[in-house]
């Protein structure tokens, strides 16, 4: 039986048992999910369960569906750890967690057919594989082989403040006004020059 836990909301942390079969989500009374809020359409969308997977599709709502923050165009699967948001809500899928969606190409001997035990090249082979991936997920880390990245600047040679130059803050506060009061002061000091 598969279950959402619940990330947003006054229930948030709780657990939804679905049954086995298809689940709407929407604004109306005769939605089996009902989420009473002006951002979710009458009729949302739709959770299909064929084969044990289960399947979300939107159903032309207005705000439309996300699954990991992106919008569907399409019936999508849902995968342990994927999460669905409608409208304000969020739920997660809940399993033994989230299966990785990368397009890799595995070794040969992974197919049932040959199922011969991998060698540590295999699989040192398979985990050195570049992913091509078209976009970038949020959130995720891009790392730059060092030859692409910028040459670095020299920083300018401001010598550092000493002890008694430095002014002594009791409060997160006195600080901020501090600084204001410093921006303003250069503010009016480029008016003057300006003039």
């Amino acid at each position: 039986m598969p279950k959402f836990i619940i990330k947003t909301g006054k229930y948030q942390g709780k657990t939804l048992k679905l049954p086995e079969r298809n689940i709407t989500i929407g604004r109306e009374l005769e939605c089996d999910i009902r989420v009473a809020d002006s951002d979710v359409s009458r009729k949302h969308c739709e959770l299909l369960i064929r084969d044990g997977e289960m399947f979300v599709v939107d159903l032309n709502s207005r705000n439309g569906t996300c699954v990991n923050d992106i919008r569907i165009k399409a019936e999508t699967p849902l995968q342990p750890g994927d999460q669905l948001r409608v409208g304000p809500m969020v739920f997660e899928l809940a399993g033994t967690g989230k299966t990785v969606r990368k397009t890799i190409n595995k070794p040969s001997n992974l197919t049932p057919e040959t199922a011969a035990p991998l060698s540590d090249d295999d699989i040192s082979n398979w985990l050195a594989e570049e992913v091509n991936e078209t976009a970038p997920a949020p959130g995720d880390t891009t790392i730059f082989p060092t030859s692409m990245a910028p040459a670095a600047e020299p920083a300018p040679n401001i010598p550092p403040k000493s002890l008694k130059d430095r002014k002594e803050f009791h409060s997160v506060a006195e600080e901020a006004a501090e600084i204001i009061k410093k921006h303003w002061e250069r503010v009016a000091q480029k008016k003057r020059e300006n003039e």
